[in-house]
């Protein structure tokens, strides 16, 4: 797996709590480089760390220039004195804010730069995916084969951490964890999450929730849940080792917390969290994050991200909750540290430490925030959306009465068995008008004669009367003209 250099940096004496740090770090593995003076290498584990460098005390500001220009950006002033949280405890901060309200534009411009260089890492993957950038099969196929190596590498000797991260990085480029060259991380993490310690099991609650894996995958889930929030301190955060909260880990155990909302224990350890965001870690100078006496000592992008990830996971949305001075809200303080090829900085103005972490962390963090607000969800949440089948037709209890008129002299539908075995046909069965064709037209000569009068049989009695007297008549008239004759 690939490693980055650091400087320690001021803070030497880091180097003694080294085994503590590798055995709760988050899952992204990183070297942090800081300060100016001689370098010593510290090896953190595989884990998406928290910001813990300390860097130059010297303030430093934000440069205007760094940001692409947007309509949405407007500058504010921010007093180049020592911030406040806002329990009004001194930290150190930046002094000068853009306010750019574009963050999808500085979302797109940092996926962008993790593509143009070639940064395969997990988290690379998961920012270009929930920036909404599509990749292409190639580079499907490459962060396969990146994952495969590093699986292979561990040799069969997986710790929890990197099985959660790695199966994160093959839910979202489509593949299947539990059958990813020749391993199911899933069983493996299911074995190894309860005991991994805060970090191992808020990314175990992460992995097993990317797709549905089983019920077998859901009581880990659910024991998991229920480590963690035992694990909640009494100002409502979560630390990696001691009683003071820590942004990141904050950020990191909400946005896992997040995917099972429905769950009114979760929702309410939630409500605490943002509550604690709200009143201590807050930096209204700034619209950043900064716990006093927590693990970062000055205000970074990385646990901003992390503050901002977790607000939106709850379904809180961090630019109309958090409003600080001059309208500075966590989402304009995240897109101040941008440079203009579109790498975020760790450390507000300062190049130092490891940018592309602090990229990675920033792209994907927006992306929950445009998740949010277009209800999507989490960013995590990798399932395979099955459309519905279209319902079956219910059969009508109470079927309509047939529309047609009953036929006179017909007796209504099921008091015979001709009526209720077969239809009635209007033109066969309606007798004909008299004196009119079947065409509506009246009848004229004869016909009209006849068709107009009721016949019975074979010929009707008026028939034979008329007949009668048509004979007579005729007979009388022969008489008639034989006599004159004569």
């Amino acid at each position: 797996m690939k490693r980055k250099q650091i400087y320690t940096g001021l803070w030497a004496s880091l180097l003694l709590l080294a085994p503590a740090v590798t055995s709760t770090t988050s899952a992204h593995a990183t070297d942090i480089q800081t300060g100016q003076q001689s370098v010593a290498t510290s090896q953190l584990s595989a884990s998406q760390s928290t910001s813990s460098q300390v860097a130059s005390d010297q303030l430093v500001e934000s440069s205007r220039q760094s940001q692409g220009t947007s309509s949405c950006s407007q500058v504010a002033e921010v007093p180049a004195k020592t911030a406040q949280t806002t329990n009004n405890q001194p930290v150190k901060s930046a002094a000068k804010a853009v306010l750019n309200q574009d963050y999808q534009g500085a979302m797109a411009r940092g996926a962008q730069q993790l593509t143009t260089s070639q940064d395969t890492e997990v988290w690379a993957a998961l920012a270009r995916i929930s920036s909404g950038a599509q990749l292409t099969t190639a580079q499907k196929a490459t962060f396969h084969q990146v994952f495969a190596e590093e699986l292979t590498g561990m040799a069969g000797h997986y710790s929890a951490t990197d099985l959660e991260r790695l199966t994160i990085g093959i839910a979202a480029i489509g593949e299947d964890p539990t059958q990813f060259n020749g391993v199911n991380l899933i069983a493996e993490i299911i074995k190894k999450a309860a005991t991994a310690g805060i970090t191992g099991q808020v990314y175990g609650i992460i992995a097993l929730s990317t797709q549905d894996y089983g019920s077998q995958a859901n009581q880990t889930i659910n024991q998991l849940i229920d480590l963690v929030l035992k694990q909640q301190n009494t100002a409502g955060g979560w630390a990696f080792f001691g009683s003071v909260s820590d942004l990141d880990i904050t950020g990191m155990t909400m946005s896992a917390l997040g995917m099972h909302r429905d769950q009114p224990k979760v929702q309410s350890a939630l409500d605490r969290a943002v509550a604690l965001l709200k009143t201590t870690g807050f930096v209204k100078a700034t619209g950043g994050f900064l716990i006093p006496g927590g693990f970062s000592t000055e205000e970074n992008s990385n646990s901003t991200a992390m503050a901002i990830l977790g607000l939106a996971a709850a379904g809180v949305n961090p630019a109309t909750t958090f409003v600080g001075d001059n309208g500075a809200t966590p989402i304009t303080n995240l897109i101040a540290y941008q440079k203009a090829d579109g790498q975020f900085r760790w450390m507000m103005g300062s190049d130092d430490g490891a940018l592309s972490m602090s990229t990675e962390q920033a792209v994907y963090a927006l992306g929950q925030y445009d998740y949010l607000l277009k209800g999507k969800g989490s960013i995590y949440n990798f399932k395979k959306v099955v459309p519905e089948p279209d319902p079956e037709p219910k059969p009508d209890p109470k079927p309509a009465p047939d529309p047609k008129p009953s036929i006179p002299g017909k007796k209504p539908a099921g008091e015979s068995s001709a009526s209720s075995s077969s239809e009635v046909d209007l033109d066969k069965t309606l007798p004909k008008q008299p004196g009119y064709k079947e065409d509506g037209m009246p009848l004229t000569g004869t016909t009209a004669t006849q068709d107009a009068l009721p016949q019975t049989g074979h010929q009707s009695v008026w028939g034979s009367v008329l007949a009668g007297l048509f004979m007579l008549l005729g007979v009388a008239g022969y008489q008639t003209r034989r006599l004159k004759q004569r």
